[in-house]
């Protein structure tokens, strides 16, 4: 065969096994057809009849790629409604389940699971689902809404709200290999009080895998109400990774229960005064908490802003690990019953107070009448320094490592910062020097860092304080594409100068800017028409919030005016 019909001959098999390939739309009209479809091949969608499904077990299996993934998605994004004892299995590589709502149905074991059988999931995405209401009558049937098995799998954009009976609402399974799972931008609504464990809305292993990695990432998450137990999220193994989320009026904590060597940072804790409302719990060795931010918490003990607890001499997996190399620093805490609480939960087992841990560069602006930090044991082994508190009870014999002073804070885009001439500027110790950026995402580059989650910048923000207009199932607006938070990291350059201010958008477009004082305080509203604002400058160096409205979406920055 000459070279000429070699080459035409492997033409023609390349485009046959592409027409072969070619990606088919499968209509669906129930979970039976849905089980029994043909091989599913990369770039296949089933498409689902809109109406409402009951009782489906529902088996979505398939081999996709990354560049094509297989789909399963109802004809039009929320118009598909599973209820009754419906059930969906997830298995295969590069599968994604979209647009669906789960209603007012009830399970007793799991609803969504990455698996069949002993068949995992991996590179699997759940997004823009919603789960509602799908729980039994006897709160004390066990059920699961959600279980991760196998590896980096996604759970995104979802909204999940009103489970009432005992059963984590979303479980990470562990086994010996890393998973890599992100959790991210959902809504996790009210779930009422539980009364007894078993309550909680996320858990990551068991007490069993307290030692292997699950390096899973929990972020930009609202949880709202989310009632059930002490622990709202409860960490039980090692390596993850909790950022950039809001604790609305949530009973509980995020409890680092188990396991070591987590980070939480970025996250907003906001409290209601009629809940026993707190911040992180930490147990165990290497964890990091820092940049968050703290207020309003009425918790104590266990629930205080922020909580090391007390371990146990040779504890086994199911109890109480000593707190080891805890870094705790950059957190701002306002009007918070216990900001600090030390050796939390100490009893006749529970006696071994943290060691080699420090609390650093933290702002406390302390409630009347209550300790900034409260000592449980007879702690040693925590070093403090560079903390700003302005109470009239520190709660410890020393002050050292602690400034106790007036702190000027204002609120601004949601959160207490400090004013000018705050004491908190450029008042941090050089501890933790690899904390580069603050809570908005803004850079705090290398010394005269502030105190607090909070840097005087003129950074975009990349980082808010979010609702449920930022995350969650959204039918109209499809999010399965990915995120509703605008990324802003490189969009606007600020250039600081003696006499005069330059904000230098990315691109021309018409922007409208309302400046603020960070009393709340609208200073100017102006229009920008084209790609570059100047400002005055004047003596007084005053911090001004920089609000930017432009294309349907709103940012903020701060500048120095």
């Amino acid at each position: 065969m000459n070279k000429y019909l070699i080459i035409k001959f492997l033409i023609i098999i390349v485009g046959l096994s592409y027409f072969n390939l070619k990606a088919e739309v499968y209509h669906v009209t129930s979970a039976y057809e849905i089980n029994n479809l043909p091989t599913l091949n990369p770039g296949d969608i089933i498409q689902m009849n809109n109406g409402t499904w009951t009782d489906q077990e529902i088996v979505f299996k398939g081999n996709g790629t990354e560049n094509n993934p297989i789909r399963l998605q109802p004809e039009t994004p929320g118009q598909v409604i599973l209820t009754g004892s419906s059930t969906l299995d997830i298995s295969g590589e590069y599968l994604i389940v979209e647009d669906l709502q789960f209603l007012n149905g009830a399970v007793s074991g799991n609803l969504i699971e990455f698996r069949r059988g002993s068949a995992l999931a991996n590179n699997c995405r759940l997004t823009n689902v919603t789960i509602k209401n799908y729980s039994p009558a006897d709160i004390n049937t066990d059920s699961k809404w959600i279980s991760l098995y196998g590896t980096y799998n996604r759970v995104d954009h979802c909204t999940i709200s009103g489970k009432t009976n005992i059963g984590t609402t979303l479980v990470v399974w562990l086994d010996e290999t890393p998973d890599y799972h992100q959790i991210d931008h959902n809504y996790f609504g009210y779930r009422p009080v539980l009364g007894m464990n078993g309550g909680e809305t996320i858990r990551i292993g068991t007490s069993d895998w307290v030692e292997y990695e699950s390096n899973t990432i929990v972020e930009y998450n609202l949880f709202e109400e989310t009632d059930g137990e002490v622990e709202i999220i409860s960490n039980k193994s090692v390596g993850n990774i909790y950022r950039y989320n809001t604790f609305y009026h949530c009973d509980g904590t995020l409890t680092l229960r188990h396991g070591s060597y987590c980070k939480v940072y970025g996250n907003y804790f906001i409290g209601d005064p009629d809940k026993k409302s707190g911040g992180v719990r930490i147990i165990g060795e290497g964890h990091e908490v820092y940049n968050n931010y703290f207020e309003s918490l009425y918790g104590t003990s266990y629930r205080a802003a922020i909580s090391m607890v007390n371990g146990i001499p040779d504890s086994p997996v199911s109890g109480y690990y000593q707190v080891k190399y805890a870094k705790v620093g950059f957190n701002t805490i306002v009007d918070c019953k216990q900001p600090i609480a030390i050796g939390a939960g100490k009893d006749s087992e529970k006696t071994l107070p943290p060691i080699e841990s420090s609390v650093v560069n933290n702002l406390i602006k302390g409630k009347s009448g209550y300790d900034i930090v409260v000592d449980y044991d007879v702690v040693t082994g925590v070093n403090f320094s560079g903390n700003i508190a302005e109470t009239g009870q520190l709660g410890i014999d020393s002050d050292e490592g602690f400034l106790l002073t007036d702190i000027s804070l204002a609120k601004a885009s949601d959160i207490y910062r400090p004013e000018e001439n705050c004491i908190a500027i450029d008042r941090a110790t050089s501890d933790m020097s690899y904390v580069n950026d603050d809570i908005d995402g803004q850079g705090r580059g290398v010394s005269n860092r502030d105190v607090g989650c909070d840097e005087v910048s003129s950074d975009v923000f990349s980082n808010y304080l979010l609702n449920s207009e930022n995350v969650g199932a959204d039918y109209i607006n499809t999010s399965a594409s990915g995120s509703r938070v605008k990324e802003l990291k490189d969009q606007v350059k600020v250039i600081q100068e003696s006499s005069q201010v330059v904000i230098e958008f990315k691109d021309q477009s018409n922007r409208l800017l309302n400046l603020y004082n960070l009393g709340g305080d609208q200073l100017q509203s102006v229009e920008c028409i084209g790609q570059q604002i100047k400002f005055e400058a004047n003596n007084k160096k005053e911090i001004v919030l920089v609000q930017v409205k432009e294309k349907g979406v709103s940012y903020t920055f701060k500048i120095l005016l």
